[in-house]
């Protein structure tokens, strides 16, 4: 049993936890491909050890969407947190229609504004933030602006516990509320 789980198991109940992370174009297919593998391991470790109940996504394309998949898949509930009802009116139609079809299984949906502005997309951030016990960051420390480094300060500095996915070093990671930052246990999960 790895060190993480052990960690988990001992941590408080979080019911509702959020997710942040990259969109594709910023992961390498084998990033990609690690992170949906770690995040199905992760709901799972949520679900059984802090009886997660309520899995909240910005559903962006990439992270957002692979959470709301894992978590769907998992039997965890999803929120969908929108920031304009027009986010993936430039994505690939593929995007699109799978975007669509998580909102449809979404058992509720937040949506902040009716048109595009880039400040919606923080207002959503702050908003899945405001509403959860603990956030699953999919963040390359190398880019350090953002959203998702955005999200990642911020659940810092709300004392929030992080679970971090960092796709450059294949690690996850606790980062327990009131440890000022300071990482708890690593996991190293190279060729899970």
């Amino acid at each position: 049993m790895s060190s993480l789980y052990r960690m988990l198991h001992r941590a408080p109940q979080w019911t509702t936890v959020s997710a942040t992370g990259h969109r594709p174009q910023h992961l390498s297919t084998a990033e990609g491909q690690w992170v949906r593998t770690e995040l199905a391991h992760v709901v799972q470790k949520l679900r059984d050890a802090h009886a997660m109940e309520t899995g909240i996504s910005g559903m962006a394309i990439g992270a957002d969407m692979w959470w709301a998949e894992e978590l769907l898949s998992a039997g965890v509930r999803l929120w969908a947190h929108v920031p304009f009802p027009q986010q993936p009116d430039r994505w690939p139609p593929a995007e699109r229609a799978r975007w669509r079809r998580l909102l449809d299984q979404a058992a509720q949906v937040t949506t902040y504004g009716d048109a595009y502005d880039v400040c919606l997309l923080h207002e959503r951030n702050d908003g899945m933030l405001a509403y959860s016990q603990a956030v699953v960051a999919v963040w390359k420390r190398s880019k350090t602006t953002g959203g998702t480094a955005s999200a990642f300060r911020k659940a810092r500095r709300r004392g929030l516990p992080i679970v971090h996915l960092d796709p450059e070093r294949r690690t996850v990671s606790l980062i327990s509320a009131g440890a000022a930052g300071r990482r708890t246990t690593d996991h190293t999960a190279k060729g899970d």
